[in-house]
């Protein structure tokens, strides 16, 4: 529970989340990503403005805070910085235990988007992801502090966003599946005392209950023009299933995984459910996706048409289907991350459960 001090000066930074960004070396003002291809291929398009919450996805921050730890590529393997930090904070056990990412196969934890486009730069100390890495740090260490941070972040960003007459669109799981252990994002209260509530309404015109434990995606869902959408690779069910999430008020695309002993069924069940689904095709960049994707299992089957996932990340404003996502170059992924996307032909490709089979038209 966060402590009732509070600061008189409208938007004040609370104590807890303050002393949070100092021991874990994070600004609250750029806690997001706000700018890379594809978010500014949605602004430019009219669709908004949209921040992505970047963390160290599967079991890779315990691979960053272990002593000798060799990936395949520097990115990947050691952060000396990561682990003083761990050490001093006394999480180092915690680290080494954390996965980011519970539903991710082997291929997907591989082939991983963490490791493209900077993310996959080891210059000036692996910068990238020594950043991700404390915040991910900062998350397992104070889920309650760390989601404050996050909620004023996102207020700021409302309050510019609304300036500029842009709707804004938040991604707090760009590159994990969020606090698993405490809920996650939709599940895990965050408390707001009555003083914060009006510190981020005068300050950010950003609205949030006070006294009530609700959880952020709740607490975004209050403001007009704010969306929260997400994609997940979580199962149908369960408090972290993606029907969860979505009675949360969570915009999510469920992920297909080719290399999952389940893929096929798991795909009809999203589709089933009503969920968009996103399908990581090897595709070259400029090739045309495929005009339908049809998804076969159990004497089963599904066929959808398809939208151009590459062309924003705005997946709130696609319709039901599949979100076709060229793959992306991840440095150091390895043979095993190929399996985890389709090939880009037409001829059905068996899949351990059944089979997918993308069509163009002639």
């Amino acid at each position: 529970m966060p402590s009732l001090i509070h600061s008189a000066t409208p938007g004040a930074i609370p104590h807890d989340v303050r002393d949070l960004a100092d021991r874990f070396a994070f600004s609250i003002p750029k806690l997001f990503t706000t700018s890379n291809p594809k978010l500014n291929k949605g602004e430019a398009l009219g669709f908004g403005r949209a921040l992505a919450l970047h963390h160290l996805p599967a079991r890779h921050l315990g691979f960053a805070c272990t002593p000798g730890m060799e990936g395949s590529t520097a990115s990947r393997g050691f952060i000396p910085s990561l682990w003083a930090i761990a050490e001093r904070e006394g999480l180092t056990q915690k680290a080494l235990a954390h996965n980011g990412c519970p539903w991710a196969t082997s291929g997907c934890a591989a082939g991983c988007l963490n490791w493209s486009g900077h993310g996959g730069m080891a210059g000036n100390g692996n910068a990238v992801q020594a950043a991700r890495g404390r915040r991910t740090l900062a998350m397992i260490s104070s889920p309650q502090a760390y989601a404050r941070a996050v909620l004023w972040s996102v207020a700021r960003h409302y309050a510019a966003a609304r300036r500029d007459g842009l709707p804004l669109a938040v991604r707090l799981r760009a590159t994990d599946e969020g606090p698993n252990s405490s809920g996650g994002w939709h599940g895990m209260p965050v408390h707001v005392t009555p003083g914060e509530a009006l510190s981020l309404r005068e300050r950010y015109g950003f609205e949030t209950s006070p006294h009530t434990a609700a959880p952020i995606t709740e607490r975004l869902a209050a403001n007009p023009g704010l969306f929260n959408y997400e994609y997940s690779k979580a199962t149908i069910h369960g408090e972290l299933g993606l029907i969860s999430q979505r009675a949360a008020g969570v915009d999510v695309t469920a992920s297909f995984a080719a290399d999952r002993p389940t893929a096929c069924r798991d795909g009809l069940a999203a589709l089933r459910e009503g969920f968009r689904l996103a399908i990581p095709v090897a595709l070259k960049k400029g090739a045309p996706i495929p005009e339908s994707v049809t998804i076969s299992a159990g004497g089963e089957s599904i066929t959808v048409p398809t939208v151009d996932g590459d062309r924003s990340d705005h997946r709130y404003l696609d319709p039901h289907g599949a979100v076709v996502l060229r793959t992306k170059n991840s440095r150091g992924a390895g043979a095993v991350a190929d399996l985890f996307s389709l090939r880009g032909h037409d001829s059905a490709q068996p899949l351990a459960d059944g089979a997918v089979t993308l069509s163009w038209l002639s």
